[in-house]
């Protein structure tokens, strides 16, 4: 699958602007640079940030954030203690993902406070954290562990966003119609 294709599929909820950031990977030998710089640039014109963030020698991460939602979630002084406890240092969103990308790359595992900007409720990520994944009251998105009605609608929402914005990909039309399109629908339904 392509780049594009991937991008459109993964990251359909938070470029419609239902999810703060979205994250998908990608193995190294897919990983289209230019395609990616040309994405970044037109995706940083509608207020989203994009970072390839390598994480072994076979895969990356493409996090795709929306970046005045995502310096909302970092504001919030649950969040920051969250963070403080977790020896984050950052200040923003930039700070947050250099310091996430440096753990990444120094540990063995894969840090869950990332779930912090791709928008879960911070509940979910403390206590997917203390469960070790386990146990959770629903699973769909994410593990919800806190308000599963939230999390169910939200799933709902999720997929019919990205069947909506990969079929009309699919069909030729420009991200910009495609977005146009999915909030046209919020406001029918």
């Amino acid at each position: 699958m392509s780049l594009d294709k991937m991008i459109i599929r993964y990251c359909a909820p938070a470029l419609c602007g239902i999810k703060a950031s979205s994250m998908f990977f990608i193995k190294n030998q897919n990983f289209q640079e230019d395609i990616f710089l040309q994405w970044k640039e037109k995706l940083f014109e509608r207020g989203f940030m994009c970072y390839a963030i390598p994480l072994s020698e076979n895969s990356t991460g493409i996090l795709i954030s929306n970046v005045c939602w995502v310096r909302k979630i970092l504001e919030d002084p649950f969040v920051q203690a969250y963070l403080r406890e977790k020896d984050y240092h950052c200040n923003g969103l930039f700070e947050f993902v250099d310091e996430f990308s440096n753990r990444v790359n120094s540990c063995h595992g894969f840090p869950h406070e990332i779930g912090v900007i791709l928008g879960y409720p911070i509940e979910d990520v403390i206590e997917f954290e203390n469960h070790q994944g386990r146990n959770c009251k629903y699973c769909g998105i994410w593990k919800s562990y806190s308000n599963t009605d939230d999390a169910k609608d939200f799933q709902c929402r999720y997929k019919n966003c990205c069947g909506l914005c990969e079929r009309l990909y699919n069909e030729g039309y420009s991200l910009e119609y495609i977005i146009h399109e999915y909030r046209k629908t919020l406001i029918a339904a």
